[in-house]
Parts: C-alpha cells; structure tokens; sequence
C-alpha cells in the first residue's frame, strides 16, 4: 500500500510500518514485570497458533501481557490485522476486599509501579479452548448450542481474564488457578496448614520423626503440646505426673487472644462432674464484643500447650516478639527471613501465682487482646518496641551483651526447621507462582532461649505504632520486590544470595543451588 507525502512522491506505508515496528507497544504500556518464560507461553498459546495459521505474514509477536488481559477475539484481531489493531494491554491485580485498608494502602503504590491496574472483580477465569465458529477472518463469533430441552442457547467467546497478581484475605475469595496456569502471583501456599495451631504442632512431630530416632519430642524450640480432644487421656497422664506445670490452651483456627484459657490443673479441662466434650462450644465466629476476661468454653479443636514459667521479662512484663519469615517461591524452593520485628507485651506485670481467666492481661502478649483493656492507652502494651531498643534496655538493666545477635541465630534456625517441615507439602501441592509471608511469634526465657509459640497467616498489617511503621512498610515492599525477582527471567538460575533485592530479609533456603543458611542436622 503506497501514498504520496506532501511533495507528491510515493511513500509505502506498509513498509514503514514493519521497518518502524510499529506493532509494537509503546513502552508505557507494557508491564514492568513479566514471569519468566511468558513470551514462550504466548507465542505457544492455541489462540496465538491459530490466529498465526490464518495470518502467516505476521511480522512480530503477542505481546506476553495477553495471557493475562486478552480474550481470543483481542488475540485474533491483533494478529490479523498484522499489529495495526491494538487490543487494551494492561494486566490486572486482584486484593481481596477482605484485607485491612492498610495491606491495601501499602501494596496499591507497589502493583501500580508495575503499570496494573486494581480488580474488584472476583469472577474471574479463563477458558482458553477455541472458539467453534469463526469468521473467514478467523475471528470467533458467537454460536447457537442446543440444549437438552431442545431449546437454542447463544453462546459467545469469553470476556474474562485473570488478574496477574492476587493477594487473598483469611478467605479465598478467587479462583487462582487462571493466574497460576501461566505463572501470575499469589500469596497462598496450598495444603499448608502451620499456621493453625494443630497444624503446627503437627509440622513440629513429623519434622521430629524425619529427624531422630527414636523420637525427641518436642524439640528444644517449641513447648510440649497435645492436641485436644485427641490427646486428652495422654496429656492427663502427663500432667498428673508433672503437677508443678501450668498450661494455656489455644483453639486450632483463632488469632488475636481469642478463646484462650488459662489452665493450672487438669479439672480445669476434664473431670468426672464435667467431662471435657461437656466443655466444649463449636464458634464458627467469636464475637468481636465479647468481654475479654468472660467465662470461655473450650473449641471442639485446639491444642494445650505447656506454659513458660520463667520467661525473660521486660520491665517486669512478658513480652513475645513478632518476627516475619517468606517462602518466596515455590519451584524450586526459596525462603528468606526478616532481620527486623518488634515486641509486645503484657500491659500487667507479670505473676505466675496469678493464673485465673482475671488474669489473662498479664499473660497474652497479643496486642489486639491487649487493646480490650478499658486503660489500655496508658498501659506499657500499647508501647510496642523494636528489637534494638530491647537489646539496649537488656544490656543497661541485666548486663546481657549482644542479645540480638545470639536471638537471631535462634530465630534463624527455627524458621529453617519450619520451612524444612512445609516443604514437602510444597513440593506436592503448590504450583509455580505461590509464594507466602507469614507473621511468627516467638518468645524468651530467662536464660535467653527462644522459643516459637505460633505462625499467623495475614499477620497484622495495622500500623497504629511508630515501631511498626517504620517496620512493615519497608518489609511489605522489600518482600513483593523478592517474589517478583524469584518468578522473572532476572532471577532465573541466579543465586538470591548474590543477586536478590534483598535488604532486610536474608536468606533461608535456596534449593536451587543446594543453600541453607543454618547447617541444623
């Protein structure tokens, strides 16, 4: 095809075209990450195939970003018409409604940097069959299919896309199998259940099975417990041969305090006036204005754990650290931990001769839990404190040197004897693309051991501290820029170690390269 300029000569505009690679997207529009391998996958695309079949002079190639914002008639006009129609080439991302306003507030900026645009819409999916009917074009059209009462149905190509990020809430609010199936993002781990609490007892027994025999459990990490009702008759037989013990009773799927019991003796769980399965309440969903300190029955599931007696003290207070560990990909397997978390604590001082359901203020550290205290403003709970902080309070006021550095040689290994339990679960059961941060809560004792109380899905993401503010935003955008480093042709067959954005997070496990940071065998 040929027109003149402005002087009259010819000029070939289809030539100028193709010299000029017109066909291609300007830069602002594509997106700033793509998985690794995604051009082979849209040039291998079925869609892309046929399209090519019936347009052979095509001069370039289907943008990667279409595997997840393109429908088959997008792709087939794109192709036909050799470029010159551009379909709309901006991928989306998906945050569940669910999620607190302040995850969202700090992962909006970093997704939008990608050049994405945010989703609200939970129909989601992808039905990448071609189409029956097309034009001589080779453009779908719709149908009409007959049904079963005889009756014509018209049926139309498919409009719906995936997003290429997900960031699910306690709920999966999506269908994230779309987004996997041509490497997109999201933050699940299936099949991973450590961050109940029977999950993570579990995890703890079997990894203590991989690892001794005979058995030697619990580990010296983490607080011997049962599994109630389950292990009720042995956790009775246990403790009427230790009577000195005390024990807190957690039920399996809650967070923030809830439904927590205080146990001294085991007709606090079981007696023959009233057998524990008399005790126990199905909650599918604890009130949020429940009195904190009312009577409590116990979950149909939980675990009861033995209760630290001599924890390490802060102005004579217990206090629990909140540390962040990130299984950042998959296949093959990459974990980090983060070098940064920070303390709460009790807003009453510590008694372990006070030990009712009245004194349930001195002995969760959760901060939620804590909140519910009616002076919980002026309290010492509500003033959270950073690992250094801690580490120079200990050093003026018990003369411990370098606290941190011996906590996080504790922390680190225990995060590594964690992942190394999930990973054959996620070896079995996750996909290319999952990845996963989870919120740990550890604690100290009064010689300085750690100890790992529980994992949390969803950590709290509430910045209403300066501790955590200058804590969390920092970790959130750290941690996406690793995930997407791990899934990109950047970070294919490198090292994270030596190539990863990594600034306050470190290194775990990389199995590609047969890496792990503690030698715990």
């Amino acid at each position: 095809m040929t027109k003149t300029d402005d002087n009259g000569a010819p000029r070939d505009l289809e030539g100028s075209f193709l010299a000029n690679k017109e066909w291609q997207y300007p830069v602002d529009q594509r997106s700033a990450w793509l998985p690794a391998g995604a051009q082979e996958l849209a040039d291998n695309h079925p869609w892309t195939r046929r399209a090519v079949e019936k347009n052979p002079r095509f001069p370039g190639y289907v943008p990667p970003e279409a595997l997840w914002c393109w429908t088959e008639p997008d792709f087939a006009s794109y192709i036909n018409s050799g470029g010159f129609v551009k379909p709309k080439l901006q991928c989306q991302y998906y945050i569940s409604p669910e999620n607190p306003q302040s995850i969202v507030d700090l992962l909006e900026p970093i997704l939008s940097d990608m050049n994405w645009t945010c989703s609200v819409d939970s129909e989601v999916g992808r039905d990448d069959t071609l189409a029956q009917v097309t034009d001589y074009m080779g453009m779908p059209v719709p149908r009409m299919k007959k049904q079963e009462d005889g009756s014509l149905e018209l049926v139309k190509p498919s409009t719906e896309v995936a997003p290429i990020f997900i960031w699910e809430a306690s709920r999966n609010m999506v269908d994230y199998k779309p987004t996997l199936k041509y490497r997109g993002l999201v933050n699940r781990l299936t099949g991973v259940t450590m961050f109940t609490k029977v999950g993570m007892l579990e995890l703890i027994r079997e990894r203590c099975i991989e690892r001794d025999i005979p058995i030697n459990f619990p580990p010296p990490w983490y607080p011997l417990a049962f599994v109630l009702p389950d292990d009720l008759e042995q956790w009775k037989r246990h403790a009427e041969a230790n009577p000195h013990k005390k024990w807190i009773y957690k039920p399996n799927g809650e967070a923030m305090g809830r439904g927590i019991k205080l146990v001294a003796k085991i007709s606090d769980v079981d007696s023959k006036d009233r057998p524990f399965r008399t005790r126990c309440r199905n909650v599918e969903v604890f009130d949020p204005n429940e009195a904190p300190l009312a009577d409590r029955d116990f979950a149909n599931y939980g675990v009861i754990q033995e209760y630290m007696l001599n924890p390490l003290l802060l102005e004579n207070r217990k206090f629990a650290v909140r540390i962040y560990m990130l299984v950042a990909r998959t296949k093959p397997y990459l974990t980090f931990h983060y070098n940064f978390g920070y303390i709460k604590r009790c807003g009453e001082f510590y008694d372990e001769n006070k030990f009712n359901k009245e004194d349930l203020f001195r002995h969760i550290t959760n901060q939620e839990f804590q909140k519910k205290q009616d002076d919980f403003t002026t309290t010492a709970a509500a003033q959270l404190m950073s690992l250094e902080d801690l580490d120079k309070y200990l050093q003026e006021h018990y003369g411990i040197p370098a606290f941190r550095l011996n906590f996080w040689q504790q922390v680190k290994a225990i995060c590594m004897e964690v992942c190394l339990g999930m990973k054959e679960t996620v070896d079995e059961q996750c996909q290319l693309g999952q990845f996963e941060v989870f919120g740990l809560d550890v604690i100290v004792d009064g010689d300085q051991r750690v100890y790992m109380l529980e994992a949390n899905r969803d950590p709290s993401w509430v910045m209403d501290t300066a501790v955590k503010k200058a804590i969390i935003p920092d970790m959130v955008r750290e941690m996406v820029e690793l995930v997407l480093w791990a899934h990109s042709e950047e970070g294919k067959n490198k090292e994270a170690m030596l190539h990863s954005p990594m600034r306050g997070f470190e290194v775990l496990i990389d199995e590609a390269f047969d890496f792990q940071a503690v030698d715990i065998d």
